[in-house]
């Protein structure tokens, strides 16, 4: 909040993305309601929600891009405004008679805008890393993340409500996008010369091939011990973690006796609890948490996971479900600032984007292996039988990590570093 408050840049890169970050969460919700009213309606739902993870899947290359860019500052506001093009012909296209040619055009015009956040994300890196302080950087991150989540849970329910009240106003809601995407452009704009001030130095050399760039920093993370097990681990904790939302929702379909009054209620108070613990465990970045060390701090989620599994086959109790719960999205609200500060004090400037897709791309990786896993178990044996299998897991896990905190130690960063491109 200190740095919030105080430093002007980091604020306008902050204020923009949350103003992006509303247009999103406002639009991605209602996008999904759309598409059920398309005739094709199971096809459109399904397209709809496989395409969020399109941009994630193209990050190394986006990233690549954007450690290439120059002029970051002024290809960050461009990037904006670019996604504010493309919603305003979005609100004139989606008023058209639905057809499936009209939906695949919506569908790619969100995946394009989605692409330019990415690669507007990655401009951002190298910026904040010469904005902000050191020994301030997790906090920072860690407030970043943490009002990032609460606009996305916010206008999420926002959105979902609004749009009965407008009567299905669609093309209201592709202007109101545009118009959040052109107020993040001007906030970047009034403190253009602020941020130009932190941007990297201009590099004299020839930009490598991006395919080329990208081996680069595959070679990199591969001859880093520390960044290279915490991004194998953190594939194998989101193979997991990545199943636990639907194996929730999936048990208490087969549980009816752990209702709160009926289904849908259950589900919006665990999601809610979900949500606030990925807030609160991000917000408050000095807990003693900190204290621990990467490895551990991943163990201790494997075990809050544990007790998250206990509490659906063995306990049966909603009531233990919810505190685990929430302890599990605590530590998770921990670890992803935490990721997130260790990559941006040990890899290069020039590299930070294409590391930052690396990482998101192999983390995503592991999610269609274990949905695929424990929704099939759960549906062709029964959801306890999942549990069961993700509480075995997640001790293997937990003790595969506990070995490699004690063998792979935490880098050691001096706080007061001179030289912010330390690379």
């Amino acid at each position: 909040m200190h740095e919030y408050m105080n430093n002007h840049g980091y604020r306008a890169i902050l204020n923009a993305s949350l103003l992006s970050g509303i247009g999103d969460s406002l639009y991605n919700i209602v996008f999904i309601i759309y598409a059920a009213t398309m005739p094709f309606k199971s096809l459109a739902v399904t397209l709809a929600a496989m395409a969020t993870s399109l941009p994630t899947m193209l990050s190394m290359i986006t990233g690549s891009l954007a450690d290439r860019t120059q002029a970051k500052t002024r290809h960050m506001v461009a990037a904006r405004i670019g996604q504010m093009l493309l919603f305003c012909g979005l609100a004139g296209m989606i008023v058209l008679p639905a057809s499936l040619p009209l939906f695949l055009g919506l569908l790619a015009i969100n995946i394009i805008s989605d692409t330019l956040g990415q690669y507007g994300n990655g401009l951002t890196l190298p910026i904040l890393h010469r904005l902000i302080p050191a020994k301030e950087l997790n906090t920072a991150i860690s407030f970043q993340s943490a009002t990032g989540t609460t606009v996305q849970m916010v206008f999420q329910a926002v959105g979902a409500s609004l749009i009965v009240l407008l009567d299905h106003n669609y093309a209201l809601f592709g202007a109101i996008n545009a118009v959040t995407f052109l107020l993040a452009a001007v906030v970047l704009i009034r403190q253009n010369k602020r941020l130009k001030q932190a941007e990297p130095p201009v590099a004299t050399h020839v930009h490598q091939p991006i395919f080329k760039n990208i081996r680069n920093v595959i070679r990199f993370l591969t001859t880093n011990h520390f960044l290279l097990a915490v991004i194998i681990f953190a594939m194998l904790v989101n193979t997991l973690g990545s199943s636990v939302d639907g194996l929730m929702s999936v048990t208490l379909v087969q549980q009816p006796m752990m209702w709160l009054r009926n289904f849908g209620t259950t589900v919006a108070i665990m999601n809610i609890i979900f949500s606030v613990g990925l807030i609160l465990g991000a917000l408050f970045a000095k807990d003693g948490l900190q204290r621990l060390s990467t490895f551990k701090l991943l163990g201790l989620l494997m075990a809050a996971m544990i007790g998250l599994s206990c509490s659906f086959f063995l306990l049966r109790s909603l009531w233990a479900a919810m505190i685990f719960s929430f302890a599990t999205a605590y530590l998770m609200g921990k670890i992803n600032p935490r990721l997130s500060t260790v990559m941006m004090r040990l890899v290069p400037e020039r590299q930070m984007g294409t590391t930052a897709g690396v990482i998101n791309l192999v983390a995503l990786l592991g999610m269609p292996v274990g949905q695929v896993v424990f929704f099939t178990i759960a549906n062709v044996v029964s959801a306890a039988v999942s549990w069961m299998v993700m509480a075995g897991l997640s001790l293997i896990l937990c003790l595969a990590l506990l070995v490699m905190g004690n063998r792979i130690a935490d880098p050691i960063f001096t706080d007061f570093e001179s030289d912010p491109s330390k690379a």
